[in-house]
């Protein structure tokens, strides 16, 4: 042990530890905002009427059509 300090191991687990919560907490706000997205597509999808056709676009460039069948049912699936 006279290679490694106590010192230097303890910087060794803080700079992994820091590295995983700022992983962790970076999941968290992706899931958060992907979970909003489509919380609000599902809303607008809904609100559109049959037929219609909804493009959403990010900033980044990805995109997402949606196009409503013309038959739907009364009190349709959602989830």
């Amino acid at each position: 042990m006279d290679l490694l300090s106590w010192g230097g191991l303890a910087a060794a687990v803080v700079t992994s530890l820091t590295g995983l919560v700022t992983l962790w907490i970076r999941a968290r706000w992706r899931v958060n905002q992907e979970r909003t997205r489509g919380e609000s597509l599902i809303a607008i999808a809904e609100a559109l009427p049959s037929g219609a056709r909804l493009r959403d676009q990010r900033a980044d460039g990805s995109s997402i059509t949606l196009t409503l069948s013309a038959h739907t049912s009364a009190g349709g699936h959602r989830g």
